[in-house]
């Protein structure tokens, strides 16, 4: 069905503080907020979806944070210091849990950092001493994955407090790639600006390394709960002091298959259903386990091809927080046809929003056909979807993603009798203004209203530099292979020439924003 959206600029606004949510009426136009920009009153639009017309109005914010929430650059690069004079920008929108009305009637927000401020690296000798490894490099490799309480007002968004993840004995989390060979290892040696793996230095492999992606507040349990891209692990934090209180990895909480999930695609998503007490979560994009027969579009027969790249499906958890136990699995369906190259993992799952009785609102977002990123929200409905942690679809194992991609059964495994869960296009994001590569945090405010953000990268993207300081455009820092003191070696890739440095820089202006959107949708969202 086509998509239509029809704008209304004009408006007022009417801060409710007894219901703690803008009541949004008639909206004013909007539009290119700066960083410190905000914006009280919204917009109005109208979409028509397959759920049917969709009326919402949106009040859009650029969340401010003072200078003592930046994080302070550890290395030596001047030209580093330079651009980023009082540290790298704070970054709390990888996940958003609404935590109520403050007592000023303004509405707070938890708001969670991902692993702290990093960006690609280079290829580097692999530290068994033969051949070379990925990298991502750490400029402030000390950080600790924290949450903050971000308050809006009728004029305002700010992040007021922060709190940092600590494990069990209370010493802090990192956000540090976990050792080769434990659970939720990601392939990446970490490395300083100097782009040298220095295993003495703070940027080394941590056991206590998270990297969380989403946030849930557990009122019931008086809890926190988390997840992340690593293992992908769950946590239980306490609010108070930012403990973790228990953590659930795959083979003990979660199912062992998710181990198989791709490197940094782990889950970006966690709800609590209240109507059934139970936290929902799935994984970014499908798993990766070897290759299958598929038959590409144009193709006159099947070939081997990677599961990560064109299974039919990822995997969505159901997860009960009182037993620590995943309760059923089901299928979160994915079209190739709507993505970069026919493939299914392009998709990049965003966070999600419990709206109860087994209907979800969830972020799906990636590259299209285009090479452009879309953003959308979509119902998802649990319904008459089949649980495909049953025995029958070998649920260890990835022979149902296989049976995707082929069409006939795998070990006995057979995609034809699942029925995957139900998902409909809510709403468009691009097509009222969201224009941030990467929609990451979802909340539910009240039963009309969703809060919506984004992760900014701490402000910051490596970059490659020719010799005269100049940026080379189009250069991908991972494809260039550094020697053993941090030196790009030459080869055919762009940029990639003796001389030429890799360092981090600031992110292109449009993606340095924190945005908080809270969104009011003209009926209770459950009625879709």
């Amino acid at each position: 069905m086509a998509l239509t959206t029809h704008r209304n600029s004009k408006a007022r606004v009417l801060w409710t503080s007894g219901l703690g949510v803008l009541s949004l009426i008639s909206m004013a136009a909007c539009s290119g907020l700066g960083h410190d920009q905000q914006q009280a009153s919204g917009q109005s639009f109208s979409q028509k979806t397959p759920t049917g017309p969709v009326d919402v109005t949106v009040s859009r914010y650029a969340v401010k944070a003072g200078v003592g929430h930046h994080i302070p650059y550890e290395g030596d690069n001047p030209q580093i210091r330079q651009e980023f004079p009082i540290g790298f920008l704070p970054a709390y929108g990888s996940g958003l849990a609404f935590k109520g009305l403050a007592a000023n009637g303004d509405l707070e927000f938890y708001g969670l950092t991902d692993r702290g401020p990093n960006g690609d690296g280079p290829k580097i000798p692999a530290l068994t001493g033969t051949g070379t490894e990925g990298s991502k490099i750490f400029p402030a490799a000390s950080f600790a994955p924290a949450y903050g309480v971000i308050s809006v007002s009728r004029s305002q968004a700010v992040l007021s407090t922060t709190t940092a993840i600590k494990v069990r004995d209370a010493s802090l989390a990192t956000g540090l790639p976990l050792p080769v060979g434990a659970l939720g290892n990601t392939a990446e040696v970490p490395v300083t600006d100097t782009l040298k793996f220095e295993p003495n230095s703070k940027a080394g492999f941590s056991l206590a390394g998270l990297d969380p992606e989403a946030l849930v507040l557990d009122k019931k349990r008086g809890a926190l709960w988390i997840s992340d891209e690593y293992g992908p692990f769950i946590a239980r934090i306490d609010p108070s002091t930012g403990v973790i209180q228990a953590r659930y990895e795959p083979g003990k909480g979660l199912p062992s298959v998710l181990a198989k999930r791709r490197a940094n695609r782990g889950m970006e998503s966690l709800a609590l259903d209240t109507s059934t007490d139970k936290l929902h979560g799935v994984l970014q994009s499908p798993l990766t386990d070897g290759n299958a027969p598929y038959q590409l579009p144009g193709a006159s027969a099947q070939t081997a091809q990677r599961v990560e790249r064109y299974a039919r499906f990822t995997r969505w958890v159901e997860f009960d927080p009182s037993t620590g136990t995943t309760t059923r699995m089901f299928a979160y369906p994915l079209n190739g046809t709507e993505y970069q190259d026919g493939r299914t993992g392009n998709a990049k799952l965003g966070d999600m929003a419990a709206l109860g009785n087994g209907k979800f609102v969830v972020i799906e977002q990636g590259a299209a056909p285009s090479g452009k990123v879309f953003n959308k929200l979509m119902l998802v409905e649990l319904g008459a979807a089949t649980d495909i942690g049953a025995a029958a679809f070998n649920p260890n194992t990835s022979d149902l993603e296989k049976s995707s991609m082929s069409g006939g059964a795998v070990a006995g495994a057979q995609w034809a009798q699942v029925t995957p869960l139900k998902k409909t296009l809510l709403l468009d994001l691009n097509a009222i203004g969201w224009t941030a590569e990467k929609a990451e945090g979802l909340t539910l405010v009240n039963l009309h209203t969703l809060a919506l953000t984004n992760d900014n990268d701490f402000g910051l993207k490596t970059r490659v530099f020719d010799a005269t300081g100049a940026e080379v455009a189009g250069a991908d820092p991972a494809a260039c292979t550094v020697n053993a003191v941090g030196a790009i070696v030459a080869s055919n890739a762009l940029g990639c020439k003796v001389g030429n440095t890799i360092r981090v820089a600031p992110v292109d202006s449009a993606e340095r924003p924190h945005h908080l959107w809270l969104i009011k949708f003209g009926k209770p969202l459950s009625s879709y």
